[in-house]
């Protein structure tokens, strides 16, 4: 792990365990922000959270090219969550126009059982996740609901073989990365907040 003169993380976190309220956070503070953070080969059991990036207004810099690779969740409440409105502020005197970026997000291979909401990426019309990928993702779950795969205010692609079907705004790619279905609408909001 190491800082670059603006306080970028560059980070690659393998084989790891655990079990706890959130395996792997990143935010919701940042000094310049975060990148280049690859995560693999981990196991997440008997969580609130399997992993997650949280921001919000205020916050500015830049939280991009995370890679998540060979994730297990087993009993997990959400698998994957991406939140930008994490509204803890030390005090009232941020800055309402610092804006966090948040591009090239990519999940391959990840998989689990008794899950409760696979994903929920929680983006906004001012943070909208942009560039965020799925491929080869299976996930058992634990709750039937309408809305397992919530999203709004994305930007990205699903690859290949996702389980369970993800949300209509993003767009959908065979194995061999040709087009198959166009995004419904980029900024539909399917969430559900009782989870």
């Amino acid at each position: 792990m190491g800082f670059t003169e603006h306080g970028a993380f560059q980070v690659k976190l393998t084989l790891f365990r655990f079990l706890c309220s959130a395996g792997i956070s990143i935010g919701s503070e940042m000094s310049g922000g975060v990148a280049n953070v690859t995560v693999e080969n981990v196991r997440i059991w008997e969580s609130r959270r399997g992993v997650r990036i949280k921001t919000a207004t205020g916050r500015g810099g830049y939280i991009r090219n995370i890679s998540y690779r060979n994730i297990t969740f087993d009993n997990v409440r959400a698998g994957i969550v991406i939140k930008v409105d994490y509204n803890e502020h030390a005090d009232d005197g941020y800055d309402r126009n610092a804006f966090p970026d948040i591009t090239s997000i990519s999940f391959k291979e990840i998989h689990g059982l008794g899950v409760r909401v696979p994903v929920r990426a929680h983006g906004s019309d001012v943070i909208p996740i942009k560039d965020i990928s799925f491929q080869d993702m299976s996930v058992g779950i634990s709750y039937k609901k309408k809305h397992i795969f919530q999203c709004s205010y994305v930007q990205g692609r699903v690859i290949g073989s996702v389980f369970p079907k993800p949300c209509e705004n993003l767009d959908v790619y065979n194995e061999q990365g040709q087009l198959v279905k166009r995004a419904v609408s980029l900024n539909s909001t399917e969430l559900d907040y009782d989870i």
